[in-house]
């Protein structure tokens, strides 16, 4: 089975994202680093099981990666507003994480649309 697209770029993502925490600050590694690189895996994981998921089970697990982009979205801007990352990374995993964020969401209204209704 070939991975969706999303998939391919949530990765990519974080490859990225891990890079970019090696260079937040000591004191703050342990708290906002980890939460930057737990949120990216958790949306990562989520897509990767909503798209081998059943469509009785696909969209809470395309719901779970929303959130837990959206949570990452957020410890980004935090990690920019206290200078722990450069307006680079900030910009790069901004722009990963915009591009993630429409595909999920076409994928979600995709399922939405395909789903039957009761």
């Amino acid at each position: 089975m070939k991975d969706p697209k999303i998939y391919s770029d949530c990765y990519q993502a974080v490859i990225q994202i891990f890079h970019r925490t090696k260079s937040i600050p000591k004191h703050l590694r342990p708290t906002l680093g980890r939460r930057i690189e737990d949120s990216a895996l958790g949306c990562l994981i989520s897509i990767r099981k909503g798209a081998i998921a059943s469509s009785a089970q696909r969209m809470k697990h395309l719901f779970s990666a929303s959130e837990q982009l959206d949570e990452l979205r957020i410890m980004v801007q935090i990690a920019k507003d206290l200078n722990a990352i450069s307006i680079t990374a900030f910009s790069e995993i901004t722009e990963l994480t915009r591009e993630i964020g429409k595909e999920l969401g076409g994928f979600i209204k995709h399922e939405q649309r395909t789903k039957p209704t009761p």
